[in-house]
């Protein structure tokens, strides 16, 4: 039903636009699934074992277990982005590799600086959600980081390798 669902939502883009809007559905999944393995590793590191340390950087309190979550949730992406969201059978892991983890410490440093901004100089936040405010946080910061890290893996990292013409190949002149 979900599939189902999504193909009806990607028909109404146009023909030509169908195939990035599947890939964006997709990358959606995956960063759910990401999601769930930042947060339940976050989760589990700050509530259940009680890992509370901040480590100042840059006039930021970084939240330690943020920053363990946030790498855990990466690597395990790399590897369902390339191969399922955008089907990149490419044999250059190893470059796609550092691609996608140069992109994504780009923005896990903006994860780290928007979850501290929103957690401890929002004061909204702390006023409406109280001891919960760092989980709102890591939401608003992944929510604005998204579309960066879409474009980035779409046009960048998986970028598929334009085709060289053959020299078997006579070329038209």
């Amino acid at each position: 039903m979900l599939t189902a669902l999504a193909e009806q939502l990607i028909s109404l883009a146009p023909p030509r636009y169908q195939n990035s809007a599947r890939q964006f559905v997709k990358f959606g999944i995956t960063g759910s699934l990401g999601a769930i393995i930042d947060y339940s590793s976050y989760i589990a590191m700050t509530r259940g074992f009680g890992w509370a340390d901040t480590y100042p950087i840059l006039g930021f309190d970084i939240i330690g277990a943020n920053v363990v979550s946030v790498l855990l949730a990466i690597s395990v992406m790399f590897f369902v982005n390339k191969y399922w969201t955008f089907r990149n059978t490419e044999r250059n892991v190893l470059q796609q590799g550092v691609g996608y983890f140069t992109l994504n410490l780009t923005t896990f440093v903006l994860n780290q600086i928007l979850t501290s901004f929103f957690a401890f100089q929002v004061p909204v936040l702390a006023a409406i959600f109280g001891s919960t405010k760092d989980l709102i946080a890591k939401a608003l910061a992944i929510g604005i980081i998204l579309f960066l890290n879409f474009f980035g893996s779409k046009f960048i990292v998986f970028r598929k390798a334009k085709p060289t013409p053959s020299t078997d190949t006579p070329q038209l002149q």
